[in-house]
């Protein structure tokens, strides 16, 4: 079995995207490797190993994928700058997986501790996470 990053993403990581409901066949759902505008290329390519899409074309989610045999916590940095980036374009902050296809962890970067998670999220419970994001009002102002 091989441990590089595009066998855990082929064999491991895809199929969990899958299971929760993206197609990995439409570009307009999933992008694959997408560059990070205005980023310093090194030490990691500045590139996303995905992009998750709404259907208007913001990215919801990035996913950093690392090979099996690494903790995928150590992606914390080049997501937090990942998610930073894509912000300038859009109206929004995306979410952000970590992943060597058996741990998954998930960050609302700004808002949230990373937490692990058992996969995937599926593109409804990210819209429902966002909504809450954007919609929350502080428990100071709620009567």
């Amino acid at each position: 079995m091989s441990s590089s990053e595009a066998f855990t993403r082929t064999e491991l990581i895809d199929p969990a995207l899958e299971l929760a409901g993206w197609n990995l066949k439409d570009p307009n759902q999933v992008g694959f490797e997408i560059p990070v505008d205005g980023y310093d290329a090194e030490p990691w390519n500045g590139i996303t190993d995905y992009c998750l899409y709404q259907a208007n074309g913001e990215v919801i989610a990035v996913v950093e994928a690392k090979r099996q045999s690494r903790d995928p916590r150590i992606a914390q940095t080049q997501v937090e700058h990942y998610v930073t980036e894509i912000e300038k374009h859009q109206n929004f902050r995306p979410f952000a997986f970590m992943t060597n296809g058996r741990e998954f962890y998930f960050w609302d970067v700004g808002n949230s501790a990373k937490r692990q998670v058992a996969g995937f999220f599926s593109p409804a419970d990210l819209e429902n996470l966002l909504y809450i994001r954007q919609n929350k009002i502080s428990l100071f102002s709620a009567n």
